[in-house]
């Protein structure tokens, strides 16, 4: 039996891949236990649904982490010339007052 993976399954395969196994064993266990479900038209037009949304929340996760990251790195930069004019100040005297 021909079934699409929905989720990653040990010795069988990844997350919406098409794959072909026994009967039973997709009858049985990947089936009832939403781990796959069997090819049809249908089922592959949901999956691609499913993949597109998955594609399209992994890159909104990864811009999201990349705006952190810049703006992490901003604050740094901040931080760095900060400590570098405080070190200048010290090297020339500082306030005496």
């Amino acid at each position: 039996m021909k079934v699409i993976l929905l989720k990653d399954v040990k010795g069988v395969g990844k997350r919406f891949e098409e794959k072909s196994v026994s009967d039973g064993y997709a009858m049985n266990f990947l089936i009832p236990k939403k781990l796959a479900v069997p090819v049809s038209p249908a089922s592959l037009n949901i999956v691609k649904q499913m993949k597109e949304r998955s594609e399209k929340k992994r890159m909104e996760e990864e811009k999201e982490k990349n705006e952190k990251l810049s703006k992490r790195q901003e604050k740094h930069e901040a931080l760095e010339r900060f400590r570098q004019a405080g070190l200048a100040k010290e090297s020339l005297g500082g306030d005496n007052m």
